[in-house]
This record gives structure tokens, C-alpha cells and sequence, in this order.
């Protein structure tokens, strides 16, 4: 699927779009936001917006919404997170983060929690610092109703197990799914939502593949990522939410379904958890 003028777009569950110019340059973003508003308009003009590819824009510091806001821009087939990335500022002083944390989460524009986990491959924080600053996002999101975007690597035993403790009670989503088949169904019988990112088109991602053949489609996300973890055959290069029809691709070639049933199922979980009824 090539990414360039007149290809098809697709749902993203996870794109950092601010993160996009220092990567790839104001115009790659520029390119995102023209195409996926074009989509939208298209849509709407059919009376089938809920057909219209979405994107869903996760935060990774506490007071980082505001500046998302202001470089993307409110748009109906966008919305915005808010979480704290197990980094080593949040993990060394966590109150403060916390707090701005809420006072964002609050407000009209979060839709979301996240993303928060644990990442035990930078080690930014001792685990026990990692589970408290994870444990008060997923704390958060039960007590706003919203849904939660949750980073795991590394840590998947910790991770199953922090979440089958606090019962957060609000839709999960599993971004970046890392683990193998065994750990999928642990996810799954959990109630979570799990999303693939381009790292599953990679020919060593085994696991990931297994994992993906076997995620119902009410339950399955795909994603980018933005600017990371660009898919095969862009593998390299910067990324933007332009290059998840590859993922979409290769899913639907190693699932055995037709390319637009999966499109269509990816959106509708996309709607149903981070957008509403619409």
C-alpha cells in the first residue's frame, strides 16, 4: 500500500503526531492532518462519518496535552490522551506529575488515560517506583470512567498482575503488544483490547504474528506507533500514521480476512472505546 497522494487511510489506535516533525519535518504532519481531514469531509459528505479513519494521540508526560493541542489541532477524527511514560523525572518525583496529571485528565479534551505501564527495559525507576506511578494512572482512569492506554515491556508478569489486582473497570488497551500467544490470551481473558504496531511485519516478530493470528476482531487494535517502528517495507524511516495500511496489509494477510472487513473492525473498536456512540 503506498502511503502517498490517493491511498487509502487507516485507523491508527496510537500515534504520537507532535512527535512527528522532529523526525520527519513539519511537513510530514502536515501531510497526516491534510489527508485524514480530506477522509473525514468525505465521509461526512456520504452521511458515513463513522466509516472515517481515526487517530488516537497518547500523551507521555503529565503536562504535555495542552502542547499537543496547540501543535495538531482539535479535529473530530483525532483525540488526545493523557498519561505519564515510566520516565526518570515522573518516577523520582511522582507527586507533582500526578497532580498535573489529574487536573489534565479532567478536562474535555482527555479521552483517555495514557499511556502509563511499566517498561523494565529502560529502567528508568526501580519496579516498585514503575508499579506506583502505573498503579495511580490506572486509579485515575477507574475514577474518571476513561478508557486506559497501557506501555508494557519487559514487564508482562508484573503488568497481568497489577491489572488483575485493580480491576480498573474501564476499557484497556494493550498498545504495542510484545509478548508472545500465551501472554495474548492473558490479556484477553482480562477483558483487554490488544494493538500491533509495525513490529509485526518484522521477519523475527514470530511471536507477534502468532498473537495477532489469534486476537478476535472486537478486540483488536492496530497502530504505528508515530514516529516510530515504521513497517515493513519502510522499515527505518520515520513514521506517520501514512504508513499503518502496511500493517493493516500484512494483519489481514496473516488473519486470512479480507483487508476491509479488518479495517472496518479496527475502526469500530477504535469508535467504541475512545469515542462513543457516534
Amino acid at each position: 500500500m503506498n502511503p502517498g497522494a490517493g491511498a487509502a487511510l487507516y485507523t491508527d489506535s496510537h500515534a504520537h503526531l507532535s512527535m512527528v516533525p522532529a523526525r520527519a519535518g513539519r511537513a510530514a504532519l502536515e501531510s497526516v492532518l491534510a489527508a485524514y481531514d480530506a477522509a473525514w469531509e468525505d465521509a461526512a459528505a456520504r452521511g458515513r462519518p463513522g466509516e472515517a479513519p481515526r487517530v488516537i494521540d497518547p500523551g507521555t508526560r503529565a503536562d504535555d496535552l495542552a502542547e499537543r493541542i496547540r501543535e495538531v489541532g482539535r479535529r473530530p477524527w483525532l483525540r488526545f490522551a493523557a498519561g505519564i511514560w515510566p520516565g526518570p523525572e515522573a518516577l523520582a518525583n511522582p507527586g507533582p506529575h500526578i497532580a498535573a496529571l489529574e487536573a489534565a485528565a479532567a478536562t474535555a479534551d482527555c479521552a483517555a488515560i495514557g499511556e502509563g505501564g511499566l517498561d523494565y527495559h529502560w529502567m528508568h525507576g526501580t519496579r516498585d517506583a514503575q508499579r506506583r506511578l502505573f498503579e495511580a494512572q490506572i486509579d485515575l482512569a477507574r475514577r474518571l470512567g476513561k478508557p486506559l492506554i497501557v506501555h508494557s515491556r519487559e514487564a508482562q508478569e508484573d503488568t497481568v498482575q497489577i491489572l488483575r489486582s485493580a480491576r480498573p473497570g474501564v476499557p484497556v488497551v494493550i498498545h504495542c503488544f510484545g509478548y508472545d500467544a500465551a501472554a495474548a490470551r492473558v490479556y484477553l481473558d482480562l477483558g483487554c483490547y490488544i494493538s500491533f504496531a509495525g513490529n509485526l511485519t518484522y521477519p523475527a516478530a514470530r511471536n507477534l504474528r502468532e498473537a495477532c493470528a489469534l486476537v478476535p476482531s472486537d478486540r483488536l487494535l492496530l497502530e504505528t506507533d508515530s514516529p516510530y517502528m515504521a513497517p515493513v517495507p519502510e522499515r527505518g524511516k520515520p513514521c506517520t500514521p501514512l504508513l499503518v495500511g502496511h500493517t493493516y496489509a500484512f494483519a489481514a494477510e496473516l488473519r486470512g480476512e479480507d483487508a476491509a472487513d479488518l479495517a472496518r473492525a479496527v475502526t469500530e473498536n477504535t469508535v467504541r472505546i475512545f469515542f462513543g456512540a457516534q
